[in-house]
């Protein structure tokens, strides 16, 4: 018997497969069949879904915009000094037949945001069919003059103000008589620092003017209207005017005790019967002032643009507490 070689045993343990794919026009067209089944499948998925958007939409339509509870009945605005409900209407062109789902609050919160004088707005929807508008407007500390800029000091409607965080606006009608009551800062006209509206001023004159301004409204708040005009004749010192003509001179700092002075020395002049026509705050000891109408009114000196010194024989002469023992 013949026994086979390790060869030939390796080769009959070797299996070719020959893998072949049959195309017929047949099994071609079923699988053209089982494609259509399953675009179909999808076509009925999507028309579905379709017209579930279409329900939905529709019946928000028809229960939101077309419904005839939710047309516009009522404008609620807050109090405020800038704006009213008829003025509202007019700037943002309101539908008073408009259904208030078809009304856009973002933009109109945005574009009475554009106000200058307004600072912060809000709108919302209160159902059925009210519109409730909330409305913070800026509250003026000053009036804005500068003569170097062509800014004029008149107090009227459309002139400017500035508000405590330094943002210029035209004065709106309805803040005209409250506004009457301020005092004018005057600046000097900087190039780099431009006084216009609708801006927040970084003059460096109106830091310290507002730094005083600030420091009279805490010690008297209700006095502010004997204010006439604060500003900054040159680099050490702050002129004020009353409104009765007193000008008052402070330095940069120390205000508390600057204000103290002038209100001791303005209710002396008061009890007393005459009128202070200058009076120079800056020292702390012998304080300079004049009177108003004396015949021969005290030697005194007041701020020079030029110099902050002052001899020392006027000051003792026209110090603040030789004058309110007086008499």
């Amino acid at each position: 018997m013949r026994t086979s070689s390790t060869k030939n045993r390796r080769h009959r343990h070797q299996v070719k497969v020959l893998k072949s794919e049959i195309m017929s026009p047949r099994i071609a067209w079923f699988n053209f069949l089982s494609f259509l089944k399953l675009l179909t499948k999808l076509a009925i998925w999507l028309g579905i879904l379709l017209a579930l958007a279409f329900g939905v939409r529709e019946a928000i339509k028809y229960t939101f915009h077309q419904n005839p509870d939710f047309k516009l009945q009522a404008i609620q605005l807050n109090e405020n000094d800038v704006v009213d409900e008829t003025s509202i209407v007019e700037y943002l062109g309101i539908d008073l037949d408009a259904n208030i789902f078809d009304l856009n609050i973002q933009e109109m919160a945005k574009k009475l945001m554009e106000i200058p004088a307004v600072s912060h707005a809000n709108v919302e929807r209160e159902l059925p069919g009210t519109l409730v508008f909330e409305v913070t407007t800026r509250e003026p500390q000053a009036w804005v003059s500068s003569p170097d800029a062509g800014l004029n000091t008149t107090r009227e409607v459309q002139q400017l103000l500035i508000d405590k965080t330094g943002f210029i606006y035209p004065c709106p009608e309805q803040q005209l008589e409250k506004a009457m009551n301020l005092p004018f800062m005057s600046l000097k006209h900087e190039p780099d620092h431009p006084i216009r509206s609708a801006v927040t001023l970084n003059h460096p004159e109106y830091r310290r003017c507002h730094q005083l301004l600030r420091a009279f409204h805490a010690n008297f708040p209700n006095d502010m209207k004997i204010i006439d005009s604060v500003h900054q004749p040159n680099p050490w010192s702050i002129r004020l005017n009353t409104r009765t003509g007193t000008v008052a001179t402070f330095g940069l700092d120390d205000h508390n005790r600057q204000l103290d002075y002038f209100n001791q020395a303005l209710q002396h002049a008061q009890r007393k019967g005459y009128e202070i026509a200058t009076i120079n705050l800056l020292p702390k000891q012998n304080v300079p002032v004049t009177i108003r109408g004396e015949e021969t009114p005290p030697r005194a000196i007041p701020v020079s643009d030029e110099s902050p010194n002052y001899p020392s024989e006027t000051r003792r002469k026209n110090d603040l507490q030789s004058l309110l023992n007086r008499n």
